[in-house]
């Protein structure tokens, strides 16, 4: 599949900020957090026009009935899928989450991630780097987009293009050499 990003777009964390209170109101009962990581979360970067939502529960025991209350709004469980502690759960179609306003939402990708998880502290340690330092998150803009001129770029070939620039910064951000060979496992 041929690569396409997009422009940042304010609607991106708006989106968000709805499909984070539908999750609030699906999940009342369970103490959690909800984080917008991955690209979409960065203000002014390119990125896939897809937003990675992190769910994270305060309890791991409460992983149960946060996978029935969410596949109660129709998605689709798909397990750690080779990440372990990260948790998957697919949109079968735009209109899910369901509510009763039968919304069409953004593609987005929806984990449920153990707070102790590595796959946490991945997203939440990269994404928090590039807000935090403008020159960084720059370099990882021209990257992609060098990546995207690139002729006949699929999605596949960008992620593990990427994959050195996220653990250089993951590095910098004090992870191990082990949970560093740990993530380019996952994403190579």
């Amino acid at each position: 599949m041929l690569l396409q990003l997009e422009t940042y777009k304010p609607q991106w964390k708006v989106e968000f900020e709805q499909l984070c209170y539908v999750f609030s109101e699906v999940l009342h009962d369970i103490p959690v957090t909800i984080e917008h990581v991955g690209s979409t979360a960065i203000p002014g970067m390119i990125a896939k026009p897809i937003l990675d939502i992190d769910i994270i529960p305060e309890k791991a025991e409460t992983l149960t009935v946060i996978t029935k209350q969410l596949k109660q709004v129709g998605y689709l469980f798909k397990n750690e899928q080779g990440v372990k502690d990260r948790f998957v759960f697919k949109q079968t179609n735009l209109f899910i989450p369901a509510t009763n306003t039968n919304k069409k939402w953004m593609t987005h990708h929806l984990y449920v991630c153990l707070s102790n998880s590595l796959a946490l502290k991945n997203h939440l340690l990269f994404r928090d780097a590039l807000l935090k330092d403008e020159e960084l998150a720059h370099k990882y803009y021209q990257l992609k987009t060098e990546l995207l001129a690139e002729k006949g770029m699929t999605r596949e070939t960008y992620n593990k293009r990427k994959t050195d620039f996220i653990l250089s910064v993951l590095e910098m951000q004090g992870l191990t050499k082990s949970e560093l060979v740990e993530i380019e496992k996952v994403n190579k």
